[in-house]
């Protein structure tokens, strides 16, 4: 039985971390023992890991430490991951061998499992995000050059699309061990299925993502503003929580979209809601793959994204859904559009249906498994 090790930061409620847990439930636990190491107990996830594999962290949750010393201690120790040598954090915070040590983040998870002083361990990253247009993994390097030998350490660098590869290897100038493999789906998301059918009431439009900058809901809020007062009338859901929060609610309240816009804060199952949504809306400004997108396609659901990265792949650049332009104005004229245009919403159902049989659970894990095998 070989020993896995998976790196990341934190178990939030992000896209990459629904991938690891989807990984860690669907891995065959007779061939692969599985530790998570997670620099800090904190996340949505958490207690779902917990229950599929062993989980180890570097740090309690803040929360957890009541007094003056022990929130002290953890700022001084979470200093010290940040700051000091790699090499040296590495030794300090993992004990045991493994025989593949994969960090599933960019990043710092990313430069802690490359330094690694495991010689014997098979490494591997997984690139979840356009390195060009989101470069927020810079702030961990010194350099280029350092990053560069960071990467170089891996065995096999997994990109989650075509386009993320295509990204990573002009800014890294790294080709050899590089291969894509789309995110694995959960088959729970079918479960939600339903027949599709436009009432005679508004158009619903969902999203699903963090309330960050990179995913664009300010840039929604604006669009539905103008489209609000263009006298038409529709709903969005947007599900998802983030830093962005108070930010978003101050647009809706200050362009009074309190009857047009809902957050529904984090949601372990979003499919409920998405389901009952009549298209599906992608306003991100940089994206890897978006899972979300692929479970909507799943449900059937219309798809409207923002062009970037892996989005454009999914739905080939149109072919499965409405392409924007990656601004605003583009978002108001394609929501207006469908707005004007409702049937033709069960073309895209139909599309989203035929694009959604490319994703295969099984066939995604196999394909894992082989690499962890190799």
């Amino acid at each position: 039985m070989k020993k896995i090790l998976f790196v990341v930061e934190s178990l939030s409620g992000g896209g990459a971390e629904k991938v690891l847990l989807t990984l860690i439930k669907n891995l065959d636990k007779s061939k692969y023992n599985i530790t998570v190491f997670s620099i800090v107990k904190t996340g949505v996830y958490a207690k779902k890991i917990e229950k599929n594999c062993n989980v180890i962290y570097g740090l309690k949750e803040y929360s957890d430490y009541y007094n003056f010393f022990g929130k002290l201690y953890y700022k001084i120790k979470m200093k010290m991951i940040y700051g000091i040598n790699t090499k040296i954090i590495y030794r300090w915070l993992i004990k045991g061998k493994y025989d593949i040590e994969i960090g599933f983040v960019e990043g710092f998870a990313t430069k802690f499992v490359a330094a690694s002083n495991n010689k014997m361990s098979k490494k591997i990253t997984w690139v979840h995000i356009d390195m060009i247009t989101r470069p927020y993994t810079d702030k961990y390097y010194r350099n280029l050059n350092d990053q560069i030998n960071t990467y170089k350490n891996y065995n096999q660098i997994i990109c989650v699309s075509n386009d993320v590869k295509k990204q990573f290897e002009n800014k890294f100038k790294i080709s050899t061990n590089v291969t894509v493999l789309y995110n694995p789906i959960d088959n729970n998301v079918n479960v939600y299925k339903k027949e599709y059918v436009l009432l005679e009431n508004d158009i619903v439009f969902c999203t699903v993502g963090r309330l960050e900058y990179q995913k664009g809901y300010d840039r929604l809020i604006k669009a539905v503003s103008k489209l609000k007062k263009n006298k038409f009338f529709f709903r969005l859901n947007i599900i998802g929580e983030g830093s962005q929060r108070k930010r978003l609610e101050m647009l809706i309240e200050k362009y009074n979209l309190q009857e047009y816009i809902k957050l529904y804060g984090f949601l372990p199952n979003p499919y409920e809601i998405m389901s009952q949504s009549d298209i599906f809306i992608c306003s991100s400004r940089s994206e890897g793959f978006s899972l979300v997108i692929a479970e909507a396609m799943i449900l059937g659901i219309p798809i409207m994204t923002t062009n970037c990265a892996g989005p454009y792949e999914l739905i080939e650049g149109g072919k499965y859904g409405l392409l924007c332009e990656n601004n605003t104005n583009s978002l108001i004229d394609n929501m207006q559009y469908i707005l004007n245009n409702k049937n033709i919403l069960y073309e895209y159902h139909e599309k989203s249906l035929i694009r959604s049989k490319i994703f295969n659970l099984k066939e995604t894990i196999n394909e894992v498994e082989r690499l962890l095998d190799e």
